[in-house]
């Protein structure tokens, strides 16, 4: 017949009786008393039996008496537990080694001096050496130090003054211009360090070269540098009385025209101004970025219009009447046909249109053709109100 497992609670509370403990003590006696009467003269088997007899000590029998009882022994075991919880707890106080044990002063307190035990007994507290230890590493962190601070020093002095590391040769890349290179090359650059070159300075120098757009340095270990430049594309030619010179896009006069390649495929302003000497065009200097962008559009949509590009662009001084029946001198653009005819184009800072006025002209044109007049002047700079004159 299968045994009823008790409950969890019942097993508990059994295993606290005291008469059911009796029991299994009689129990047992007997079943021990057979196996050491059996072999007593085997210990392994001997000791076999005392297992199987342990672990059959562990077996919980159902209690007899009633069930409901446990739930009391239950609830006794919990009050126990809480009242042990609810007492003071008692703390042990740390105390430090004694100076005699450790061979340092204690920390804090003074507590009774021991007897230093003798090399031949065993202590399980070793004699503590900090003080000499510390010392010790002392030593060694400042001698580290030294040594560390020694090797930076002769690392530095060589890194500085060594010639391995001064610069012997600059690279220009970027440009064909031979003079531009060779100007870049003697800006003193050669023989100094490295690593105490000035990148921002020479960057700064080279972009100031009229030639010059922008510019870049690298250095190239151990003793080179290579300076990477991009030059101004000139777009037109600025003629004056003290030469022709080539301009870019933002109005940088760049160089001579002599000095300047591919001029073969610029257009030129002439510019008829009486210069003073704060006016004179030398390289480097700026002029009006405007006026340099409408003059190009000009060159290039002109020779559309009138089916030629033999003629001439001229920056010079007219008179423009305003509002008020007064006349202001003023900096126009003049068209010299190769037919005879001039037409006044105005400025870039017009309300009238580019383009308007183009048309305006191409307009007239026409019509000259168709009645076969011979223009004199063309005015374009009255907005949409042209005028034109004929030769006689």
């Amino acid at each position: 017949m299968t045994e009823k497992k008790p409950l969890r609670e019942q097993r508990a509370s059994y295993s606290y009786g005291q008469q059911e403990r009796q029991q299994q003590r009689e129990q047992q006696q007997p079943l021990m008393s057979e196996a050491r009467v059996a072999r007593p003269g085997n210990r392994h088997e001997l000791a076999d039996n005392d297992v199987v007899q342990s672990r059959k000590r562990n077996v919980v029998m159902t209690p007899q008496a009633d069930p409901s009882a446990a739930w009391n022994t239950f609830a006794q075991r919990q009050e126990e537990r809480r009242r042990a919880r609810a007492q003071p707890r008692t703390y042990t106080r740390l105390v430090p080694r004694t100076f005699a044990q450790t061979g340092i002063h204690a920390s804090s307190g003074r507590i009774p001096a021991v007897k230093r035990l003798s090399a031949q007994n065993n202590s399980p507290i070793p004699t503590r050496s900090g003080r000499v230890v510390a010392k010790r590493n002392w030593f060694l962190r400042i001698l580290a130090l030294l040594f560390g601070s020694t090797a930076i020093i002769l690392a530095a002095t060589f890194v500085f003054t060594s010639n391995a590391f001064r610069i012997e040769q600059v690279n220009v890349s970027g440009t064909h211009n031979q003079t531009l290179i060779d100007a870049i090359q003697r800006m003193g650059m050669q023989k100094q360090n490295i690593f105490l070159v000035n990148v921002t300075a020479i960057t700064s120098q080279v972009e100031a070269y009229p030639l010059v757009a922008s510019a870049s340095l690298s250095k190239q270990w151990p003793n080179q540098l290579l300076i990477n430049v991009v030059e101004r594309q000139p777009v037109l030619l600025w003629q004056t009385t003290q030469g022709t010179y080539s301009v870019d896009s933002q109005g940088v006069v760049i160089a001579r025209a002599s000095d300047t390649i591919g001029i073969d495929r610029l257009m030129t302003v002439v510019d008829t101004r009486v210069q003073n000497k704060n006016q004179i065009i030398h390289p480097g200097m700026r002029l009006n970025a405007s006026d340099i962008a409408f003059a190009s559009n000009v060159f290039q949509r002109l020779p559309q219009l009138i089916g030629t590009s033999t003629f001439k662009l001229r920056y010079d001084g007219g008179s423009k009447a305003n509002q008020s029946s007064n006349t202001t001198n003023m900096t126009t653009y003049t068209i010299e046909s190769s037919s005879g005819w001039v037409a006044y184009l105005g400025t870039a800072d017009d309300s009238n249109p580019l383009d308007n006025r183009l048309t305006e002209l191409q307009t007239i044109l026409s019509l000259a053709q168709q009645q076969q007049m011979s223009l004199a002047t063309i005015d374009l700079r009255y907005g949409l109100h042209p005028v034109y004159t004929v030769k006689p």
